[in-house]
């Protein structure tokens, strides 16, 4: 049904592992120049040209390259036919997917090409996801509109789908189940095949299905609530372009309908994140080193590992604020 790897479960241990690629077939694309102004003051991580060169063209090499040059140290590193299917693939919905065609390159490469988010083990999933959201995605006339027509799809035509699960393919919408992190994480051989996760199984898998269509999107979360009660939490959030930096969070368990930039846990949580504390900020898993400002630790593993984030307790802050004041 898939391919699956585990990470190292310690921040000290993983696998270091950057080869040149052998001389292989080259499958090249045309990819849509993007404006300056079009990135609306989104994360920068002066990866520009590595996707798009002076003649406007890339190859599946060059990502698949990119990949294993800037991925953690502290991951196992997957096979080179692997990356050349996840690198043709997201080149593939760059270019037949109108929306996709709009994100600018440097959150292409960050949060569009990646194949893992934080510690779950790695399924296969980016060609079967890709044919099964594709034809939805391309009728789209904005990013927001993909988002909210994609996301409910995920729960229920992806585990239908033989392509995706074969002979375990089932009718039934997968749902949320509290208490399944680490346990249910995968997004194919765990959260589908199942038919439930907990929050970061199923933020995991929505974003996985959004970046095979080409969106970028990411998980985001806090080691622990700085409230009385605790608990950690993930969700989601989604570059649109829209707004002050273009991303736009929602719940994974709240996703039929999505409603953008709400959650249970905002604001009432979120306006207690500890720009202090590291136990009690908000984070964004990252992978390469130029878009890391921090390290997320990711309490479900004993002991904690700390995985490669950006700080985003700031924005979190910020809006909580707002809101807050909005209702006053």
């Amino acid at each position: 049904m898939s391919s699956k790897s585990r990470p190292a479960r310690s921040a000290g241990t993983g696998l270091v592992c950057l080869a040149l690629w052998k001389a292989a077939l080259t499958v090249a694309f045309v990819l849509p120049a993007v404006s300056g102004s079009a990135h609306r003051g989104s994360d920068q991580t002066g990866l520009r040209g590595v996707i798009q060169g002076d003649d406007a063209r890339t190859s599946v090499d060059t990502m698949a390259h990119w990949l294993t040059q800037n991925a953690d140290p502290r991951q196992p590193r997957e096979t080179d036919q692997y990356l050349r299917t996840t690198a043709e693939y997201a080149l593939k919905a760059r270019n037949e997917i109108k929306v996709a065609g709009e994100v600018p390159e440097d959150i292409f490469l960050e949060f569009v090409l990646p194949y893992r988010l934080v510690d779950e083990p790695v399924d296969n999933f980016r060609k079967s996801f890709y044919d099964v959201l594709a034809p939805s995605a391309k009728k789209a006339e904005n990013l927001t509109s993909a988002v909210k027509d994609i996301v409910p799809r995920i729960f229920t035509e992806l585990r239908a789908s033989k392509e995706v699960m074969r002979d375990k393919a089932n009718d039934t919408a997968v749902v949320f189940k509290s208490n399944q992190t680490p346990a249910v994480m995968a997004p194919i051989s765990e959260t589908l095949l199942a038919g439930y996760a907990s929050c970061t199984g199923t933020s995991i898998l929505i974003v996985d299905a959004l970046r095979s269509v080409g969106i970028p999107a990411r998980v985001v979360g806090t080691p622990e609530w700085n409230i009385p009660t605790k608990g950690n939490h993930n969700w989601v959030e989604v570059w649109t372009g829209e707004g002050e930096d273009g991303w736009h969070f929602f719940d994974a368990s709240e996703h039929n309908p999505v409603s953008l930039d709400k959650g249970w846990f905002f604001p009432g949580n979120t306006q207690h994140a500890s720009k202090d504390d590291p136990m009690h900020k908000i984070y964004t898993a990252t992978w390469s080193e130029d878009a890391t400002d921090s390290e997320y630790p990711l309490t479900w593993r004993t002991p904690f590992v700390n995985w490669r984030a950006k700080d985003r307790t700031d924005f979190y802050l910020a809006a909580s604020n707002s809101a807050t004041a909005t209702t006053a």
